[in-house]
């Protein structure tokens, strides 16, 4: 089947390690939403945060200029590239060399170099700049308080922007041209499938854009653009027109096989808090023709509060990874048949939002950069966060560095350690860490970045409690990415 064909070649999620932290050591996670104890930054220390990776940015792309240059002298003749003795050729395989770095591409030693280097080329004849185009990223969504504490862009975002920062660097140095990425935002693109609430992408994207500006002192070099303006959606929604006809026929052919193989990471990924909101003006009605059962409804308006939405959410998603916690879940609520019904509720859509993403995906699958290039009328390098194994001529990228593997900003925290060590992790990993604390922004204080999290429960970062100070670990979490 054509479409079960597509879903072999491509990696169509990214990797998680939550589901498989809830399965072999979190329990039944029944565990806090906060510390009790904060760690705090300051505006003036954030500010030299700011300024100290604008440095390192500067640095690791330098850092790797010298790499490519050095490796293609030292590559044999004709060995990955072609025509390498005219100019523009020879810095198309500079570039190319890029992108064959292992702490830069995720396929970086099977990418089709030459291949690669033709379409660097053609971007390269444009003369006047270079023009990147990449698919990334929606809101966070909390699943409940297992993957993050908050739907915001914390210092995860912004180490994933100065990760393709330095990327971007680097080929204005090696190219001496003026170099622009445009992120295709994927808030709207997958909204059939998980009900992102297009306020909170549009926050997220402006949180984003807002960072990338600051890192890159107002420069206009990377542009965040939700999907649907350039596919003729809506606000919301990239489905439209003739997609909306596309869509339908894609649709029918994912089978049930497909959808089982994907489901255990959809289920974490739809944003439940926006279908089991409190308030019902606030609350997304009936996803995919499914009404929120009776008996829940009831329970969410009388306690009127996100913490138990939180227990609410958790719970069900606990009970379906795991069957047997879900009576240790029942003690923990008056009316079991609330528990049953929200699991029953989440099961079913999460079943109708596994098949509606992976057609999502499916019928974009040739380009889902082509209509920047369009847009444009200029050519234009793709880049992607997924491997793709029939397009080993697009390089698939590290956005949170080697050290973060496949997954991506919007499913996990950033973690600094007390050896300066950076990990990735959702919450219910960190808490795993009973030492582990969250950092966040003081309340009363003008931060010029980041002020989206004051006053909010949702972290900067963790951090694990020491002798080094918090401000420093967070300043040289970027200074080894590519070292």
């Amino acid at each position: 089947m054509y479409t079960k064909k597509i879903l072999d070649q491509k990696e169509i999620l990214s990797e998680s390690n939550l589901h498989k932290a809830v399965l072999q050591q979190l329990g039944n996670c029944m565990f806090e939403d906060a510390s009790k104890e904060v760690r705090y930054i300051d505006e003036q220390n954030l500010n030299t945060m700011i300024e100290k990776w604008k440095k390192d940015i500067q640095c690791q792309s330098d850092n790797l200029l010298k790499n490519t240059y050095n490796l293609l002298e030292d590559l044999p003749h004709g060995c990955l590239y072609d025509r390498l003795n005219e100019t523009s050729w020879k810095m198309a395989a500079q570039i190319s060399e890029l992108f064959r770095n292992p702490k830069i591409s995720k396929n970086s030693g099977r990418l089709d170099t030459k291949k690669l280097q033709k379409n660097i080329h053609e971007v390269l004849t444009q003369q006047d700049s270079f023009d990147i185009a990449i698919g990334w990223g929606q809101p966070k969504r909390m699943a409940g308080g297992l993957k993050t504490l908050g739907p915001y862009a914390d210092l995860a975002e912004m180490y994933a922007i100065a990760n393709l920062y330095i990327i971007v660097e680097t080929i204005h140095k090696i190219t001496k041209r003026t170099v622009t990425l445009t992120v295709l935002t994927g808030g709207t693109r997958f909204f059939e499938a998980f009900f992102t609430r297009p306020e909170l992408t549009r926050q997220y994207d402006y949180q984003r854009q807002k960072i990338s500006d600051a890192l890159m002192s107002g420069q206009n070099i990377i542009k965040f653009v939700p999907y649907s303006s350039v596919v003729g959606g809506n606000s919301h929604s990239a489905i439209a027109g003739e997609r909306e006809v596309l869509f339908k026929e894609v649709l029918s052919n994912v089978t049930n096989e497909m959808v089982a193989a994907k489901f255990d990471t959809i289920l974490l990924n739809v944003d439940w808090n926006n279908l089991f909101d409190p308030s019902p003006a606030s609350r997304y009605q009936s996803p995919h023709g499914i009404n929120l059962p009776a008996s829940v409804v009831q329970w969410l308006e009388e306690r009127k509060d996100f913490l138990s939405c939180n227990q609410l959410i958790r719970a069900s998603i606990n009970s379906l990874i795991i069957n047997r916690h879900q009576t240790e879940w029942s003690a923990q609520f008056e009316n079991e048949e609330v528990l049953e019904d929200a699991i029953s509720f989440i099961q079913n859509v999460a079943w109708e939002s596994t098949r509606k993403y992976i057609a999502l995906h499916i019928m974009d699958s040739n380009d889902e950069s082509a209509s920047v290039i369009n847009l444009s009328g200029r050519k234009t390098l793709r880049l992607t966060v997924h491997e793709k194994r029939d397009e080993m001529d697009k390089p698939a990228i590290y956005t949170l560095g080697p050290s973060g593997g496949n997954q991506l900003s919007q499913h996990v925290l950033l973690g600094c350690l007390q050896s300066k060590d950076i990990i990735f992790e959702s919450f219910a990993e960190f808490n795993i860490r009973k030492n582990v604390l969250p950092v966040q922004l003081k309340p009363g204080e003008s931060y010029l970045l980041f002020d989206w999290l004051v006053g909010s429960q949702q972290p900067l970062c963790m951090v694990e409690p020491g002798v080094i100070p918090t401000e420093e670990l967070i300043n040289e979490a970027l200074n080894n990415m590519h070292n």
